[in-house]
């Protein structure tokens, strides 16, 4: 648990994907969840250069994001803001590159985390697996276009904008 404010508590989330390869993200979860209640889960995704922080923290208030995993969770959806590989400057490039021959992309790596993701949430007792859904961001939004889309699991997505596309 890393925060527990007046409406929700907040849960630093670290998932096994394959060997070397996991999936972290920040869980908010209402605290007015009534026993044996499940909840519907927005997955928020952050863009480019961001942090599950920059949504999901109340001590971070990015003004491109104005912490709308927190707004959702204190109206009483659960919410989930993974933390997607497009960090780093170039290095998610050099990762890209090294991933086209084997004809693989960024995308099969956070494919496979949202799935992952999934898995998990739907496990949750609090989570009704049905109406988990996807809100993505900027280069977030580029996420929000292909993940739900592959994963069925996904019952909505919406992309709230997709930027940067720099090719």
């Amino acid at each position: 648990q890393v925060f527990d404010e007046p409406k929700y508590r907040g849960y630093e989330v670290v998932l096994d994907v394959w060997p070397d390869v996991f999936a972290y993200g920040i869980l908010l979860v209402p605290k007015d969840l009534k026993p044996n209640e499940k909840r519907p889960v927005v997955v928020c995704q952050h863009g480019l250069e961001g942090r599950p922080q920059d949504v999901a923290d109340p001590k971070v208030n990015h003004p491109a994001y104005s912490q709308y995993a927190i707004r959702l969770a204190e109206r009483g959806f659960i919410t989930f803001s993974p933390q997607n590989p497009y960090i780093g400057k170039d290095d998610f490039r050099l990762l890209q590159r090294k991933l086209n021959p084997l004809k693989k992309s960024l995308f099969s790596v956070i494919v496979r985390q949202h799935e992952r993701i999934l898995e998990w949430l739907s496990a949750q007792p609090y989570v009704d697996p049905d109406r988990i859904a996807f809100y993505g961001l900027s280069y977030g939004g580029k996420t929000a276009m292909r993940v739900p889309a592959l994963l069925e699991k996904y019952c909505l997505s919406i992309c709230s904008a997709d930027y940067n596309e720099w090719i």
